[in-house]
C-alpha cells in the first residue's frame, strides 16, 4: 500500500500542484488528504497502477500463495503471487476431491466451491489424514449468509495405513499424495495462503475489474467517513446482506443510520488489500475483498482484519456478506 501512496501524491502533485497548495494554505492539510483520497474512489488512478500487474487470480499487497483446486479437471496448482508477478510452483494431476456441485449441508460429502484462508500444517490426529494437514476457513460468513453448513473442510494427505480413497471417502477435503505433502507445505508455510476451489468453469479477473472494484472500495470508505448515509447504503445488497453478528440488512440499516446521525468525525484507514475472484456455481460475478482497518472515532476505536464478500454489477459493487 505504501507504493500507492507514493503514486497517488506523484500524480496528484505533479498534475495538480498549485491547486494543492492553494487548498493547503485556505484549508490546510486534512482538505489536502481529502483530496488525495478522492483519488483512489477513481477508475483511471486504478488503472493506471496495474498496467503491468497480472492479476488473474486477485490483487494482493502481499506476497501470498495461492491454492487453485478444479474439481472437475481434478487438478491441484499452487501459485505464488509476488509484487504483481505469478508463478506456478507446484502441480498434482488426479487429484481427489469430493462431490461434484456445492457443498450445501454438513455430511452432503461435497468438496466447496469457493475461495478460503488456508492454515499451517497441523498433525490431524488421525493416520487416516496422512502425515499432516492444512484446514481451511470454510463455512466463511458467505457460505454462513446462504445457509450453508458443515466445516472441517481439509487439504490432507492420504491414509498411512494404505486405505484406498476415492471421492465419497474424502468427506468433502482435498487429498494430496504423502510424496508431494512436504513440497506443498514449502510453498505455503512462509506466506498468507489461501485455497480457491473451482467445479468446471475457470475464475479469473483482469485489471478492469480489480480497478472498478478498488475505486468503489474507496468511494464506499469516502460516503463512510463522511456520514453520507444514502451512499454508503447504496453500496449493499438489501435482499441477500447479513452482517457477521447475523442480523440482516433491515436491522443493519437503521443502526447505521442512528450512527451516521451523530455527525461524528471519522478517521477511517485501509492497508494491506486483497481482491480475489469468489469462485461460485452460477459463475456470478463475485469477489473476496480484505483489509486492515483502523477506525476511530470520538466514541469508537477499532483496529482489525476485516472481509466484505461483494458482487461486481454495472460497475458497481453491492455488499453480500461483511465480517
Amino acid at each position: 500500500m505504501f507504493k500507492i501512496i507514493l503514486a497517488l501524491l506523484s500524480l496528484v502533485i505533479f498534475s495538480n500542484a498549485s491547486n494543492l497548495a492553494k487548498i493547503y494554505l485556505n484549508d490546510g492539510i486534512e482538505a489536502v488528504e481529502k483530496v488525495l483520497e478522492q483519488e483512489l474512489s477513481k477508475k483511471d488512478f486504478w488503472l493506471g497502477e496495474l498496467k503491468d500487474k497480472n492479476v488473474s487470480l486477485g490483487y494482493y499487497d502481499d506476497n501470498v500463495a495461492i491454492v487453485l483446486t478444479n474439481k472437475s479437471d481434478k487438478i491441484i496448482r499452487v501459485y505464488h503471487y509476488d509484487d504483481g508477478k505469478i508463478k506456478k510452483k507446484f502441480i498434482q494431476k488426479d487429484v481427489l476431491t469430493g462431490l461434484a456441485g456445492d457443498k450445501e449441508v454438513e455430511g452432503d460429502l461435497i468438496t466447496p466451491i469457493g475461495f478460503y484462508e488456508l492454515g499451517k500444517k497441523f498433525d490431524p490426529g488421525d493416520p487416516y489424514y496422512g502425515p499432516f494437514a492444512f484446514a481451511t476457513t470454510y463455512p466463511n460468513v458467505l457460505d454462513k449468509t446462504l445457509g450453508k453448513t458443515g466445516g472441517g473442510i481439509w487439504i490432507h494427505g492420504y491414509p498411512l495405513d494404505g486405505t484406498r480413497l476415492d471421492t465419497y471417502k474424502t468427506r468433502g477435503c482435498i487429498a494430496v499424495q504423502n510424496n508431494l505433502l512436504d513440497e506443498f507445505n514449502k510453498l505455503v508455510a512462509d506466506r498468507k495462503s489461501y485455497a480457491m476451489t473451482e467445479d468446471k468453469d475457470k475464475i479469473t479477473t483482469n485489471a478492469n475489474e480489480v480497478a472498478t472494484l478498488l475505486a468503489n472500495l474507496f468511494a464506499w470508505k469516502e460516503s463512510w467517513q463522511n456520514n453520507d448515509i444514502k451512499t454508503y447504503l447504496s453500496f449493499y445488497d438489501q435482499n441477500i446482506f447479513k452482517h457477521k453478528n447475523k442480523y440482516a440488512y433491515e436491522q443493519f440499516a437503521k443502526t447505521k443510520t442512528r450512527i451516521f446521525a451523530k455527525n461524528e468525525k471519522k478517521i477511517i484507514k485501509f492497508s494491506d488489500l486483497s481482491i480475489s475472484p469468489y469462485p461460485n456455481i452460477k459463475n456470478e460475478k463475485i469477489f473476496r475483498i480484505g483489509f486492515y482497518e483502523d477506525y476511530r472515532t470520538a466514541s469508537y476505536k477499532f483496529k482489525g482484519e476485516k472481509v466484505i464478500y461483494v458482487r461486481l454489477q454495472d460497475d458497481k459493487i453491492q455488499i453480500l456478506a461483511e465480517q
